[in-house]
């Protein structure tokens, strides 16, 4: 009779096991993760072919890891503009199977940098925490770009460190290695590489060239470079699931009222601005519990992370989901999960470059329910079937300072009657305050166009000149030709 796995007490007794032991070499948010997210941990499972003794050292060596590279706290302003600016390590397009499709340019990476080289290795933990579907352990191909490559782009530490990083530090996420037009001069490169892998990573290596990469990723999604005919920029970062979480559209919470099943089981309505539940109601303590303050430099810069921290305080299992009106300001993680009795898990809210200005208008809403029995199969799945008189809601505002100066939600500078100010000096203020941001923009968008002109009118060069080189090998040709006819 053939051995069926039982995953679901595998995944209870390796959470079980890792919680067990002392829990000071990794970060709290991580240990978060390890005993709210059934799917994270299957993944080191997985990882590790169900073996538990092999799954808790690939666990317990990835969240150290994450630890002593400060995994959770790599921002934007940490790495080398360089690498976001004209980046050649970048999402852009799919997979035939819905993979997100991570591209390196070889070519364009000098491993005598050493500088830029460790960048690059937080700006590939960066991009692989805030990937496009990190919640669910969606897979990704990564495809190394080798066409004009030579010794002198082959970087073994960065490379061992990336195969390292794909294999065990973020268990389960490599569907194919695609090494795209292999020069013949690197075959015994190549051949050092893969001594590096395991031999299921080997085994997801393919050599492709422009014909045979169409077998795993469509023309529709491949870039130009590689043959395709896809013209979106790439991305360092792709948006998560939080932006469908939202259902792709804004959430206007005084547009909604609030129903809540009673304890005695009926429904009472609350209209918005009484979003406050009594204590009966609650699910969940959170913190904090009005007003989610961010703290910018600029109001073109990227926020310190904001923490929503959520304790049950119930004696059963509680699924929380996390929505916003403006979904395209943040970045948050994780968006969804479930919280045991008794425990606390922390969500990490970002604003994003460019979002302050208009920030202090939106509004996050927190919702939570009760979980019945185990959950089967995903949890944005297990949301869907919710019914909305079972599900709690809590409201938070949001409050910007930009270079120590709120922007208040209530300006508005198109009008005659600023809201209410306290006296003139406020309203010039708050007027001023919110003209140097509009300024700022403006000037982030005219280095962005100058920038673009530049390149335009280097390519222009470029094909001037290149036609010109053309024009003059034709020139010669017929100056050939007619002086071997006179003869």
């Amino acid at each position: 009779m053939e051995e069926t796995i039982d995953s679901e007490a595998l995944i209870a007794q390796l959470r079980k096991a890792f919680l067990q032991q002392n829990l000071e070499p990794f970060d709290s948010r991580d240990v978060s993760k390890i005993r709210n997210s059934n799917q994270m941990v299957l993944a080191y499972l997985k990882n590790a072919k169900y073996n538990s003794e092999k799954a808790f050292n690939i666990m317990t060596e990835s969240l150290k890891w994450r630890k002593s590279f400060g995994v959770n706290d790599i921002t934007k302003e940490s790495i080398h503009p360089d690498l976001l600016n004209d980046p050649y390590l970048y999402f852009k397009g799919h997979g035939k199977k819905g993979e997100s499709l991570l591209i390196w340019d070889v070519k364009r990476h000098k491993k005598s940098n050493s500088e830029l080289t460790l960048s690059l290795k937080k700006l590939l933990a960066f991009m692989l925490d805030n990937r496009e579907g990190v919640e669910t352990n969606k897979k990704i191909i990564m495809l190394f770009n080798m066409n004009g490559a030579g010794l002198g782009n082959i970087d073994y530490d960065f490379i061992k460190y990336l195969i390292l990083v794909l294999t065990e530090y973020y268990p389960d996420i490599i569907d194919h290695l695609l090494i795209f037009e292999m020069p013949r001069l690197l075959s015994a490169a190549w051949a050092v590489i893969k001594n590096m892998l395991d031999e299921d990573s080997r085994d997801a290596i393919k050599f492709v060239n422009k014909s045979e990469v169409l077998d795993y990723v469509d023309k529709e999604q491949l870039p130009i470079s590689l043959g395709g005919v896809n013209k979106a920029a790439p991305v360092c970062v792709m948006e998560n699931d939080f932006h469908s979480l939202t259902e792709k559209k804004q959430v206007t919470f005084t547009q909604q009222a609030v129903s809540q099943t009673t304890t005695d089981g009926h429904q009472t309505n609350h209209k918005p601005a009484k979003s406050s539940l009594s204590e009966k109601m609650q699910l969940l303590q959170i913190t904090p519990a009005d007003t989610l303050s961010f703290t910018v430099q600029q109001s073109n810069s990227e926020s310190p992370p904001q923490l929503i921290k959520m304790t049950n305080i119930k004696d059963v299992t509680i699924a929380y989901k996390v929505k916003t009106t403006a979904p395209e300001h943040y970045r948050v993680k994780p968006t969804v999960g479930i919280i045991e009795p008794g425990q606390s898990l922390e969500v990490s809210v970002q604003l994003t470059p460019g979002s302050a200005v208009t920030a202090s208008r939106d509004r996050f809403l927190v919702q939570s329910t009760l979980v019945n029995g185990a959950i089967k199969g995903d949890i944005t799945d297990f949301w869907r079937g919710i019914e909305p008189g079972k599900v709690i809601e809590h409201r938070l505002k949001c409050k910007v300072t930009v270079n120590g100066s709120p922007v208040d939600d209530k300006l508005d500078i198109t009008s005659n009657n600023l809201y209410n100010p306290a006296s003139n000096t406020d309203r010039l203020s708050q007027l001023e305050n919110r003209l140097k941001l509009v300024h700022e923009s403006v000037l982030v968008t005219q280095k962005q166009v100058r920038t673009i002109l530049l390149i335009i009118q280097v390519m222009v060069v470029i094909f001037l000149t290149y036609t010109g080189y053309i024009l003059y090998q034709e020139y010669l040709l017929l100056q050939d030709s007619s002086d071997k006819s006179e003869l």
